[in-house]
């Protein structure tokens, strides 16, 4: 709470003395100084009395404000996830959680306080991942399930509730999954269409081609997951599993995703070795390979959401985000997953024998290293 410095200023707007307010609410005028100076707070139940003498409301007496701006929401992650990895766990979670405490109302600030959860939960205090999963994962739920139940927004609510069915998957809860959201892929009747074409309607051109621009940027990412999770399917059917392959490669060249989006390029290109791995393809696991560390070695850290030459207009869009254009999981643990994911992978053990893999291993190496090679 900032009641001192509030007190002060609206006493001094005024003309008022400490000695007349002291008077006014029946406390002494030392017990006005200290509030004013911080050193103590007034009584909860003398509140509404000086809120009333200055003619303010109770949340601007406290200088409190319940919701957050999409920058200040911005701020606060991008601080959490660089402190995951240079304070003590125990210490950055306290702050997580006080934090919560304090801006409870402000949904779009709890829902990302849930992704922040589900994004460095391994970072935070416990024995192992079991028991950290157990820990954080159902309160990263119980923040979605808050905003699902409680934001004004549809949108905000929607995006709760499928992140909530998330936190099921990792729990290990289907059926819970299938009661939230049914057994069927919903209708999607997408607004991006209909606001653009109010914005054509009005003449606003350029916003109707950033706002198509936009939805074809997060469908570029959604359809590479989905060709991401759907190999892992097909393991059992290698030719369909190929297929799938080969098409998914190729929507990653048409958007060129390896410059666009390395990381969910990277996701692609890992989904696809470890299945050629399993399959026993070996020729097929070095070629993906190849291509994942040269997509690895490309790119540059920390890694931001970005536009190209075709998605030139989606900066702004960017920007409104709810944590702008920084990547949901700290960056310095981004890269290690993306060398641990191949490195440290077991399907990929029967492969360390074979002499292509000291290239692979090679390219592999923490980009400090070779940005001094």
């Amino acid at each position: 709470m900032n009641i001192g410095p509030v007190l002060v200023q609206e006493r001094k707007k005024r003309g008022i003395t400490q000695q007349q307010l002291a008077d006014f609410i029946g406390v002494s005028k030392a017990a006005v100084s200290k509030w004013e100076t911080g050193q103590t707070y007034p009584d909860i139940t003398l509140l509404p009395a000086l809120a009333a003498y200055f003619d303010l409301r109770i949340d601007d007496l406290l200088d409190y404000e319940p919701q957050l701006a999409a920058k200040e929401i911005h701020s606060i992650y991008a601080s959490l996830k660089q402190s995951v990895t240079t304070e003590p766990g125990e210490k950055v979670l306290a702050r997580l959680r006080s934090l919560v405490r304090r801006y409870y109302a402000c949904y779009p600030f709890l829902e990302q306080m849930g992704m922040w959860l589900l994004n460095h939960f391994d970072q935070l205090p416990g024995k192992d991942t079991p028991s950290k999963l157990q820990a954080y994962i159902p309160e990263a739920q119980q923040l979605f399930v808050r905003v699902r139940k409680n934001a004004p927004d549809s949108q905000l609510k929607m995006r709760a509730r499928n992140m909530e069915a998330y936190t099921m998957v990792i729990l290990n809860k289907p059926a819970a999954v299938l009661d939230l959201l049914g057994t069927f892929t919903p209708e999607y009747l997408p607004s991006e269409s209909l606001i653009a074409s109010a914005q054509q309607m009005l003449g606003e051109t350029d916003q109707a081609q950033a706002t198509y621009q936009s939805a074809l940027y997060q469908a570029t990412s959604v359809v590479a997951s989905y060709f991401t999770n759907y190999l892992q399917m097909l393991l059992a059917d290698p030719q369909r599993f190929a297929e799938t392959y080969r098409r998914a490669r190729a929507f990653a060249a048409v958007f060129d995703l390896a410059r666009l989006n390395p990381l969910v390029y990277c996701n692609l290109l890992g989904s696809a070795a470890a299945g050629f791995a399993q399959q026993k393809q070996p020729d097929q696991v070095f070629a993906v390979l190849t291509d994942y560390a040269a997509a690895y070695q490309a790119t540059t850290f920390p890694v931001t959401l970005h536009g190209d030459a075709y998605f030139d207009k989606i900066g702004p869009w960017l920007d409104q985000l709810d944590i702008g254009t920084q990547t949901p999981r700290n960056t310095a643990l981004v890269e290690q997953s993306l060398r641990d994911v191949i490195l440290n992978n077991p399907v990929f053990t029967a492969y360390h024998d074979d002499p292509r893999w000291a290239d692979i291993a090679a390219a592999m190496r923490p980009k400090e290293k070779n940005n001094h090679e």
